[in-house]
């Protein structure tokens, strides 16, 4: 989603990274993985010499302290919903099914193309990642407060100076995803296509601010961060900046074996009021992973509190719980499935509390031009992706009645597509 690492460190991919390959581009999410070697792993591939049938004498070449990689996401996709509608009320999806205007969408579309770019000299550094294509105008997306064109990061994935200050220490300032969770937005090293509701509804993305990153011991893994709020560049952006108190977030990890990993994190609004924050005035995460051979299998439910958000006027509660599954038939060829069950207080159509369920199956082909034989070298994917989703509410687009205008559309509580998505990637 791997040259042996002799130990392990906390990353944004707790739960996925025995699937990541340990590129650098992992290590720019470094509060999600636990990056470690999966077994039956092969080593690097043959170098010229060897090919040649002669000993390679020449001395190894020092890593780059700069690196720098792009990836392609392009897909293909048929929804059910009506042409012109509205892809759904709740706006819980990332891309694909809907355009970057949010209505349903049928046909071929980009994603991402996506250019990371990394600094490290082990003592100090920067990464910058930018994103263009759909998925990256709804990553950026705004129901409320100014937009972040306006603010000028609607194309920055990350951004941040890191400073080494310990070995097991970094320290980070800048643009920085968010910890929690288990989904990327990078589409291969999910096992799915497409991105959860839990992920994409229930979490927050990144945030502004300071980060720091511990690693106590090789099982234990510390990441706590001071930031203007979540899903925001300025504290300006949004209510005016009539309220600008910052949020304070953590994530511990625990590795106990290399069958068994955890996260336990949240964040909260230090004024403990409804103060703008993407609703985020108070957050909790939970990860599990199991890997048991080809079969690895993450369980992860998460909690937001917004003071007087409900429909009623009292406080909102949401919460969501996510059981994904990979299976790896071969090196190349996998199974990945996802179920989903999210519920909030929240009105979209007649009732006061909206529940969904989403089941999804993808099949998963990775191609390499070296023939699989060096973990480092671009990957071609090929993904095929069934998703069903079904709501206690009429969220979904059914019928645009042949006008524009989306208070003319009718809603239905169900919703499939069938999406084919090809990726090409330098940084596997």
């Amino acid at each position: 989603m791997k040259p042996t690492v002799p130990r392990r460190r906390v990353s944004k991919r707790l739960a996925l990274g025995w699937l990541a390959c340990t590129s650098w581009s992992s290590l720019a999410a470094t509060a999600r993985a636990i990056e470690t070697s999966g077994p039956g792993e092969p080593s690097a591939g043959a170098t010229t010499g060897e090919l040649a049938g002669v000993a390679d004498t020449a001395e190894p070449s020092a890593p780059s302290n700069f690196q720098l990689a792009f990836f392609v996401d392009a897909y293909a996709a048929w929804q059910s919903g009506d042409e012109g509608t509205l892809a759904t009320l709740s706006n819980h999806r990332m891309f694909s099914g809907q355009g970057a205007n949010l209505r349903a969408e049928n046909g071929f579309s980009l994603a991402f193309l996506g250019l990371d770019a990394r600094y490290d000299d082990g003592h100090i550094g920067a990464v910058g990642s930018l994103r263009f294509g759909e998925g990256a105008k709804i990553y950026h997306y705004k129901s409320e407060g100014e937009s972040d064109f306006d603010f000028g990061v609607d194309h920055i994935y990350e951004a941040y100076a890191l400073w080494h200050a310990h070995e097991s220490l970094e320290l980070d300032a800048g643009l920085f995803l968010s910890p929690f969770g288990v989904e990327l937005y990078e589409s291969w090293r999910n096992p799915n296509y497409t991105r959860g509701a839990v992920a994409n509804y229930v979490q927050p993305t990144w945030h502004t601010g300071f980060r720091a990153q511990w690693q106590a011991t090789d099982e234990l893994g510390l990441v706590g961060f001071v930031a203007n709020g979540s899903n925001i560049v300025s504290e300006a952006q949004e209510r005016s900046g009539l309220d600008q108190t910052p949020t304070v977030g953590a994530q511990l990890s625990y590795v106990p074996s290399e069958l068994l990993s955890f996260a336990l994190g949240g964040l909260v609004a230090l004024d403990g009021e409804n103060n703008g924050d993407s609703g985020y005035d108070g957050f909790a995460d939970f990860v599990a992973a199991l890997h048991l051979g080809d079969l690895t299998a993450w369980l992860n439910t998460d909690l937001i509190l917004t003071q007087d958000g409900a429909p009623s006027g009292g406080d909102r509660l949401c919460w969501g719980t996510a059981l994904i599954g990979d299976y790896r038939i071969t090196r190349n060829f996998g199974v990945g499935a996802r179920g989903e069950y999210v519920r909030d207080d929240a009105s979209y159509s007649g009732s006061d509390v909206w529940e969904l369920v989403t089941g999804t199956i993808t099949l998963d082909l990775k191609l390499s031009p070296l023939a699989g034989d060096d973990a480092s070298s671009p990957l071609l994917v090929l993904r095929w992706e069934n998703r069903w989703e079904k709501s206690n509410q009429d969220v979904f687009g059914k019928d645009s009645r042949g006008t524009e205008d989306v208070a003319d559309d009718g809603y239905t509580d169900s919703w499939f597509e069938s999406v084919l998505g090809v990726v090409f990637t330098t940084e596997p």
